[in-house]
């Protein structure tokens, strides 16, 4: 639906191809689309041949206002008293339609089929004075806008310079500015929408709009398909009716490679296909990275709660369907074995490690032949389509470098993505990026998709959540400040009038830059009534400050509930707990039960030697503490809490500890 897809205000040819940026995602869910153009070529359909086709089978219909531009011969037989309609309909006579090439021939096609079978209709605008007689000085209708309708009544519109023309959408330099119905330009699509409604009903003063001329007609319903579907709405393989038994094998494990690509029932068969059946909580985060490619999302489950699952099924749909052909997976060197081995056992994921001299493939499969290691040059390993290496390894400087000049990634899962942070965020000794971060924020303009994994997001400094969020994309006023002030002001019982307003601004932002709160779950959280839920959406989305003056003092506390559910973080970051599985258990979702922890006190009583030991380490780690410079506590303290872990596990672990530790510290 056009609701999930993060549109941008603007489009211009310098980011890539619009057909492909805009025109073929905004017809995908369209049940209409609305255009005014100065000048139509069929080759603009053919070109989003794909969104034509979902606009067909979501049984839409297309209007379509374009120019014509009457010679000054036309005009003055007109002003001698030829009817209008009759000349433009000589003048469509005279200039039959001559395809130069089998494209335009094909294209041509299309629409004939789609004029003919009512999914298109076309009329004519002539610009006119005010006595409705057509203009004799070369004035032309220019006009260039567009409003898409889906299936659930969300609607965008756009104008700018272009028209509806192959050349337009994919040749020329244009731009387009974009609004939606579910933002707080909602008034501009209605007036977009306005305007085409009173041009194709020919209420217009300058513009006289005529049906498509019968001429017109009849010359293109000449390149109807003789039977079917127009060729570019064929399926890329033609039907094969009885196969002969020996070719059947064949033709099912076609179906098979093929199915990952088939839209709206192609997006499980990774998951059907894969040893693993997944729980719940695991479908919904994949759907969640799926259903937006290319996927930007934190995965924040608790520990033990399968963030392997997750990533594993988005990396098996997307590779099957052809999604992502090259990806590359960080974690960290203790961890990466692990991720090889679940990649193959769970999800028949037979892909390398690189260690920093060869690609070594862990499962011996005989399509390798005995070649599971391979030594490559530190300057082609990343040649590879898919990797995993160690995010220790590849943070280093000069690795570092080797991955920046690599050709750019679709995917990039970065695990344990809490160790990309800043020395001391937050904090008077706050340093700069680590080297891992440091990293990350180059990446993630050289991938199309970044996943990062990690269970502690929560126990860390705001600046920390603010940089991975970072890596995923914030909306530009959410900036660093803005968004640390934001969670402090918002648990505030009675924040400000400007800190009201600054949250109302960010709230306004994530909205433009990702989509509306839904009016049940603005319900839900603020526990008021759906006519006063829209008093108080009306009243943060205004750009005006007035309306939040006179909510009342229930209603502002309903707001701050409503901005704070609605933050980068609800649409950046996926997290479930024990306690939702429970509840899935509860529910007979899942079949496993999840264990319960009970932490219980237990006394040891020591003897006088264990006790002995037990005060000379905690006086030692006391006084290195103490002793340690105030940059270096939180390191020295970390390591100082390894001791007592030793000291509780075993007297034979703490001696070999202290040992290597001695070692390392005695001058050689």
């Amino acid at each position: 639906m056009l609701r999930t897809h993060p549109w941008k205000r603007k489009y211009t040819s310098e980011a890539g191809e619009l057909y492909e940026l805009f025109y073929v995602p905004a017809l995908l869910s369209a049940r209409r689309y609305d255009r005014l153009t100065g000048f139509f070529s069929a080759g603009a359909l053919s070109l989003a041949a794909r969104g034509v086709e979902a606009l067909i089978r979501n049984e839409g219909r297309m209007r379509l206002v374009t120019g014509c531009t009457l010679e000054p011969p036309e005009i003055e037989a007109i002003l001698k008293g030829v009817q209008l309609r009759d000349q433009v309909e000589r003048h469509y006579e005279s200039v039959p339609l001559k395809p130069p090439n089998t494209a335009s021939a094909d294209a041509l096609e299309l629409l004939a089929w789609m004029v003919a079978r009512k999914f298109l209709d076309v009329r004519i605008a002539v610009p006119c004075d005010v006595n409705k007689v057509p203009i004799p000085d070369g004035s032309i209708f220019h006009e260039k806008s567009g409003i898409i309708e889906d299936l659930k009544d969300d609607r965008i519109a756009w104008n700018g310079s272009l028209n509806e023309t192959g050349a337009g959408w994919k040749k020329n330099w244009e731009s387009i500015n974009v609004f939606t119905s579910w933002g707080i330009e909602r008034d501009r699509v209605n007036d977009e929408a306005t305007n085409f409604d009173m041009l194709w009903a020919d209420r217009s003063s300058r513009v006289v709009v005529l049906d498509l001329p019968e001429s017109a007609r009849r010359d293109l319903l000449r390149y109807m398909p003789e039977e079917g579907l127009p060729k570019l709405l064929r399926p890329d393989q033609p039907e094969i009716v009885d196969p002969p038994l020996p070719d059947l094998r064949s033709k099912v494990w076609t179906f098979i490679r093929q199915a990952p690509r088939l839209k709206q029932t192609g997006e499980r068969v990774g998951e059907s296909t894969a040893p693993v059946t997944p729980w719940p909580h695991q479908v919904r985060a994949f759907k969640r990275l799926h259903d937006r490619w290319p996927p930007k999302l934190l995965i924040a489950d608790e520990v033990g709660l399968g963030k392997t699952i997750q990533a594993g099924l988005l990396l098996r749909q997307a590779w099957l369907a052809g999604k992502a052909k090259r990806i590359l997976i960080l974690a960290p060197r203790a961890v990466i074995q692990q991720w090889q081995i679940e990649l193959r056992e769970k999800f028949n994921l037979n892909w390398p490690i690189y260690d920093g001299t060869k690609l070594v493939w862990w499962y011996p499969s005989q399509a390798l032949r005995g070649k599971d290691e391979r030594k490559v040059d530190p300057r082609d390993w990343h040649r590879e389509s898919i990797v995993i290496a160690s995010s220790h390894l590849m943070r280093r400087k000069d690795r570092a470098a080797e991955l920046l000049q690599a050709k750019p990634w679709d995917l990039i899962v970065l695990d344990e993505a809490h160790h990309a942070r800043r020395r001391g965020a937050g904090s008077a000794q706050e340093k700069g990026p680590n080297m891992l971060l440091r990293l990350m924020q180059q990446l993630k303009e050289r991938t199309k998709g970044l996943v990062l994994l990690t269970a502690t997001p929560m126990q860390v400094h705001p600046a920390e959540v603010w940089d991975l969020l970072d890596l995923l994309g914030l909306p530009e006023e959410w900036t660093r400040k803005e968004f640390i002030d934001f969670f402090k002001e918002i648990v505030e019982p009675d924040p400000s009038t400007a800190a009201f307003d600054r949250m109302a601004r960010l709230f306004q932002a994530c909205e433009r830059h990702f989509d509306e709160i839904e009016l049940a779950d603005a319900e839900r959280c603020s526990g008021l009534s759906r006519l006063k839920v829209k008093r108080v959406l009306r009243a943060l989305r205004d750009i005006a400050d007035t309306p939040r003056r006179r909510l009342t003092e229930h209603e502002c506390r309903a707001a701050i509930n409503i901005m704070r559910a609605s933050t980068p973080i609800r649409m950046l970051v996926s997290r479930h707990t024990r306690a939702l599985l429970r509840e899935y258990f509860k529910a007979g979702k899942l079949t496993t039960p999840i264990a319960d922890r009970e932490v219980m006190d237990r006394f040891i009583k020591m003897s006088s030697e264990e006790r002995a030991l037990y005060e000379a380490v905690e006086e030692y780690i006391g006084t290195t503490y103490n002793q340690a410079s105030d940059k270096d506590r939180n390191a020295v303290g970390f390591v100082m809490t390894i001791y007592r872990r030793r000291l509780a596990s075993s007297f034979l672990a703490l001696r070999n500890t202290l040992e290597r530790h001695l070692e390392a510290i005695t001058p050689k």
